[in-house]
């Protein structure tokens, strides 16, 4: 599955568009790693820090993780599994994200007409990554929602496919069989492998 990865712009001054918000980020990504591809096919760690500082400020892990537990999960869960469990699966994203930009970094995201379009606060970004090559366009949609006045993407949807659904229906099984705190685990010891 590809991924064009949500970048971000912290800006308090001035109200970034949800298009902008995309668009800064993804430009920033994919120009530094096209400078520095080589150097991160021989270490991708600089690269996943970078991707890091540029998608926290705009991935609302909060909105990801209650999306994963569903509420009565979430509800009864702690804070400090909460927050382990937000850190493992943000490192898990990252280096997805990380190696999807570095796989596709030739590829440009083309945006299609939003229209504005919402639902339920949800601001809905429109794109098509193209790849060239003789490859199909793939479509990526970002769900956003302003959070703390900023927007922040809360879903992705790559060629049909959404993320969190996606995460919820491969994690939650794992979860109701053998508890979160072994979930957790699996995960942190994979980011750290």
């Amino acid at each position: 599955m590809i991924l064009i990865p949500l970048l971000g712009v912290n800006c308090h001054a001035v109200e970034i568009s949800p298009e902008n918000v995309i668009k800064n980020a993804a430009d920033e990504l994919f120009s530094d790693v096209r400078q520095n591809k080589e150097s991160y096919v021989k270490n991708i760690e600089p690269y996943y820090k970078l991707v890091d500082k540029v998608l926290a400020p705009i991935l609302d892990y909060d909105s990801l993780i209650y999306q994963i537990l569903g509420k009565a999960k979430y509800k009864n869960t702690s804070s400090e599994h909460k927050e382990r469990f937000k850190l493992a699966l943000k490192d898990q994203l990252i280096r997805v994200y990380s190696k999807t930009i570095l796989e596709y970094s030739d590829a440009q995201i083309i945006f299609l007409d939003s229209n504005s379009k919402t639902s339920n606060k949800i601001y809905i970004v429109y794109t098509e990554l193209y790849i060239g090559k003789g490859k199909p366009n793939f479509k990526v949609n970002y769900a956003m929602k302003k959070t703390s006045g900023t927007w922040k993407v809360v879903e992705v949807v790559a060629d049909g496919i959404r993320l969190v659904k996606s995460l919820k229906n491969s994690l939650s099984p794992e979860i109701q069989e053998k508890g979160l705190e072994e979930v957790i685990n699996r995960l942190e010891s994979e980011s750290a492998s």
